[in-house]
């Protein structure tokens, strides 16, 4: 391989830091942006010992114009001796955020967040400025995690934003956030948030070091951040999603840590435990339902994994189980087209399709659509007796329960669940179900998230945290008691 040579060295140091003639800059910025014809420049000149050039770089559209005249143009513009870089950003330009750069790769991540630049010819150094105006929606209720009573708010795309609302609600000192970069080529701004005096040191350094080994081209959603910290494909989601900005400084004073990225409006919580995904903020607003509630969640998730396999092991080697009355109207006389198992399958796919369909299509024909599918579609395939009555109110209980627990991201588990249950009941019966049962609890034990247990404090044993695992405590005993998490290498 050939050595680098002392004019390649600095033909690189050249190209990586600004250069005293100011055209020069100018070209390669542009080359760099592509000739792009959003990228803006307004030149205009300063006294010195004599005149001097100066060009002002902003990319139209994400750059407010209005800031860039009032508060870097104008105060140029009245400068009668210039004196120094430093002397401009002290005593002239009128706007906050602003640092003295030297380096093209700080020009071109600015120019690219929305910053201005200010360039003066006979400098190798210039200044870039905050100007950004991103565009962005109205803070508006969750979709999924919708309270009854309590916060309306929940987060939107921008960063920012989201950080302004927390700051909102946790308006203490200890509230911390380190602001990192995650991506080569495209540099997306992540917060890592956390509270001082309750955080868990090592879930917070393990954190650190999962997102800082990111290595990716670009990161455009926060499904990559949940992917690294999770370490490995599980069927049970090792992070926490939340919309809701109460829910995540309620897992901060828990000892637990939030990360945010830029245009992704939702914070991704760890660690993640199982018990997690059955926590709801409406038990935390109201009275009712405190000690229900969860068990009514819990029954759900049991349901909706187990019902489907009890059910056709129920119609393949149990039907002694049923009075013979119901079981000859049912089962034994039944004379639909498919067998049972193409049944639970057809009936699945026509309520996934409704789903999909639900999300693809204008929100004013939703119900349309639902209409269709579930009682024209699935009306029409009883009477032509394509499936059983019976199994399209068993899928369909199926579905209602499995979407009960969908907030938080524990719906992806369940869907794969219930088909790898269906299939021991169809093939196994109740045996193969009930070993089933045991090889999952077994596989959850197995699982940590950022090294802690995921069915803590089930497994291993921790009575100290039982006061929030399956009812709402007491209030005032919750806020009051710091939260720990068991450790596993």
């Amino acid at each position: 391989m050939p050595k680098e040579t002392k004019e390649t060295k600095v033909n690189n140091l050249e190209q990586s830091t600004l250069s005293i003639h100011l055209d020069k800059n100018l070209q390669y910025i542009k080359e760099q942006f592509r000739q792009t014809t959003d990228l803006k420049i307004r030149f205009c000149t300063i006294n010195d010992e004599v005149i001097r050039d100066v060009a002002i770089v902003y990319l139209d559209g994400i750059a407010n114009t209005q800031n860039i005249q009032d508060n870097i143009l104008t105060p140029l513009l009245r400068i009668i001796k210039f004196e120094s870089i430093d002397a401009m950003l002290t005593r002239h330009l009128s706007i906050l955020d602003a640092v003295k750069i030297g380096s093209f790769d700080d020009v071109l991540s600015g120019l690219a967040k929305g910053k201005s630049l200010v360039l003066i010819d006979g400098y190798k150094e210039g200044i870039l400025a905050d100007t950004a105006d991103w565009q962005m929606r109205s803070i508006n209720e969750p979709d999924t995690q919708r309270s009854i009573k309590g916060s309306l708010i929940g987060f939107n795309e921008q960063l920012k934003v989201n950080v302004n609302l927390l700051r909102n609600m946790i308006q203490s000192p200890k509230l911390s956030i380190e602001n990192l970069q995650v991506g080569n080529e495209t540099k997306t701004d992540i917060a890592i948030i956390f509270m001082d005096g309750y955080v868990d040191q090592k879930i917070l350094e393990e954190t650190r070091k999962r997102i800082q080994n990111i290595d990716v081209t670009y990161l455009l959603e926060a499904r990559v951040i949940e992917d690294a910290l999770e370490g490995k494909k599980t069927l049970f989601p090792l992070t926490f999603t939340c919309e809701r900005p109460d829910v995540t400084v309620s897992a901060l004073y828990e000892g637990r840590v939030a990360i945010l990225v830029n245009g992704t409006p939702y914070s991704v919580i760890v660690p993640s435990l199982f018990l997690h995904f059955f926590h709801q903020p409406d038990e935390y607003n109201t009275n009712s339902g405190r000690y229900s509630n969860r068990f009514l969640r819990f029954f759900s998730w049991f349901f909706s994994i187990f019902l489907l396999g009890s059910y056709v092991t129920l119609v393949r080697f149990h039907q002694d189980w049923i009075p013979d009355k119901f079981a000859d109207i049912f089962f034994k006389k039944s004379d639909t087209l498919f067998p049972i198992l193409l049944e639970i399958f057809f009936v699945m796919l026509l309520f996934q399709l409704l789903t999909e369909a639900s999300l693809r299509v204008p929100k004013s024909t939703v119900i349309i659509i639902s209409l269709i599918g579930a009682i024209v579609v699935g009306q029409t395939a009883v009477t032509a007796k394509l499936i059983h009555s019976i199994t399209l109110i068993i899928v369909g209980v199926n579905f209602l329960a499995s979407i009960s627990i969908a907030a938080g991201g524990l719906y992806g588990s369940v869907l794969s669940l219930r088909i790898i249950y269906l299939l021991l009941g169809f093939f196994f019966g109740l045996k193969g179900i009930i070993i089933g049962l045991i090889l999952l609890f077994i596989y959850m034990a197995s699982l940590k998230s950022l090294g802690v247990p995921y069915l803590a404090p089930l497994i291993p044993f921790h009575p100290k945290e039982w006061k929030d695992a399956f009812f709402r405590g007491d209030l005032r005993k919750l806020i009051n008691s710091k939260h720990t998490y068991p450790h596993k290498k």
